[in-house]
This record gives C-alpha cells, structure tokens and sequence, in this order.
C-alpha cells in the first residue's frame, strides 16, 4: 500500500510539474493567434488598435519567458553534465 501511495504521488508530481512548464508556451501560443486574429480585424475595420497591440505584447511577454524557460534547462542540463 505504502509503494502504490509513492507512485501515485510521484505521477501526480510528474503532471503538476509537467503542466509548470508547459504553462508559458501555450499562454504564447494563444495569444499569437489572438493577436494575429485581431490584426486581421484592425486592417478590416481599424477599430481593435489597442486590442491588438495588448494581445501583442502579453504574446511577446509570454515568448520571453518560454526562451527564459530553455535557457534555464539548458543551464540545469551543462550543470548536471559538468559534474
């Protein structure tokens, strides 16, 4: 019981853990396509400026910080392989 118990938190450590890093590049990659939508709308009706220039920057903001993300495993990973 106690190794079932182990494994099952261990699985769902895994997951949480899974879902931690998996966060930032989907945020980007929904707003990309929100600001690639609302700019195909502002060319058409030149009323959602603001709209598309926050989807924008919060795609931009959430880009930064997946390449923020690879640098930090690329460094954990020279690490490990250093020791």
């Amino acid at each position: 019981m106690f190794l079932a118990a182990m494994t099952f938190e261990r699985i769902l450590s895994s997951i949480l853990n899974a879902c931690f890093w998996l966060f930032c590049p989907a945020m980007f990659i929904v707003f990309l396509v929100l600001f690639i939508l609302n700019v195909r709308k502002f060319k058409e009706d030149k009323k959602r400026k603001i709209k598309s220039i926050v989807f924008g920057c919060i795609s931009g903001y959430f880009l930064l910080t997946s390449i923020g993300e690879a640098l930090l495993m690329m460094m954990l990973a020279a690490a490990v392989a250093h020791m």
